[in-house]
């Protein structure tokens, strides 16, 4: 379990830290208020519990804790256990601290017995998060992902579009999406069978995804069917950057038990330059550039600048 301590008093910091320490804990310390925002900032994805005096200069630990708490809110993060320690008894200082975000508070001294207690307690709310944080993205995983290609699901491809649009109304940047599949795929399926259809699948969204660039998206749309959005793109630039994804696809067949399947895909491209325009339109117009790449002879790429 890591602990950050915070305590502007040298000696108590130090006490703290070699009894914590003797505990098998693992420690960062922290002279201030504003020193213990950056150290939460800087390892807020290792901490499991804050150990903050109440009384210091500049800031002290209830002004602090509050303005973790709102870190922690801006960037959705789960509930960290913060304990207060302080000298003062008072039932509205104490009242004070849970309002703050505190979640226990000590008073100095602090008995070595009721600290070991408290961080045993403790240690078993940390265990709880940690699985709770586990399960929670697992879930996440299982809500946005699609099972068989790892790719985005259609749920999490449209909430990403959309996304990208507003993103591109606000700075006036372009978005390309395009929607593809694979050529024939029924024959695929019939002729070498669905555990070779589904490797297929596998193996064209790989391809793809190590040539996507940091933020692009590719998604499973349905069956043979995908999704690719290009955000901030150049229009000069559209064409060819498709045209690289069929070629992709296209240039080596699929190897599956020893054989040697052909895959070609058919891709509709539309832009988007925000324009009041819905991701349904837009996504239809994809879908007309597809398809009149289907009906022109399959293997190539559609885009009508």
């Amino acid at each position: 379990m890591k602990v950050l301590i915070v305590d502007d008093t040298n000696t108590d910091r130090l006490l703290l830290k070699l009894h914590l320490s003797k505990l098998g804990y693992e420690v960062i310390e922290a002279a201030n208020g504003q020193e213990a925002i950056e150290q939460f900032v800087e390892h807020s994805n290792e901490l499991d519990l804050i150990l903050i005096d109440v009384q210091m200069p500049y800031m002290n630990g209830f002004e602090a804790v509050k303005s973790i708490r709102e870190i922690q809110e801006q960037k959705k993060q789960e509930w960290l256990p913060v304990i207060f320690l302080s000298a003062s008894a008072e039932d509205t200082d104490i009242e004070e601290g849970i309002l703050a975000g505190g979640d226990d508070y000590l008073i100095k001294p602090i008995s070595q017995k009721v600290l070991s207690a408290k961080m045993l307690a403790m240690n078993r709310i940390a265990d709880m998060r940690r699985r709770l944080v586990k399960s929670n993205r697992i879930n996440n995983e299982l809500a946005t992902t699609d099972h068989l290609t790892g790719s985005a699901n259609r749920r999490a491809f449209e909430s990403t579009l959309e996304h990208e649009m507003s993103s591109s109304r606000r700075y006036g940047s372009r978005l390309a999406c395009a929607i593809f599949d694979l050529d024939k795929f029924k024959v695929i399926n019939d002729t070498f069978g669905h555990d070779a259809g589904d490797a297929v699948l596998v193996e064209v969204v790989n391809r793809i995804k190590a040539n996507l660039r940091e933020g692009d998206t590719i998604g499973r749309l349905g069956g043979e069917e995908f999704g690719i959005i290009l955000p901030n793109v150049e229009e000069s630039e559209v064409l060819a950057a498709f045209d690289r994804y069929r070629c992709i696809v296209a240039d080596h067949p699929v190897v599956h038990e020893s054989i040697n399947i052909a895959v070609t895909a058919s891709i509709g491209v539309a832009v988007y330059a925000g324009e009041e325009e819905s991701k349904e339109v837009l996504l239809k117009r994809a879908d007309e550039s597809l398809y009149e790449a289907k009906k022109t002879g399959r293997n190539r790429v559609v885009y009508h600048p």
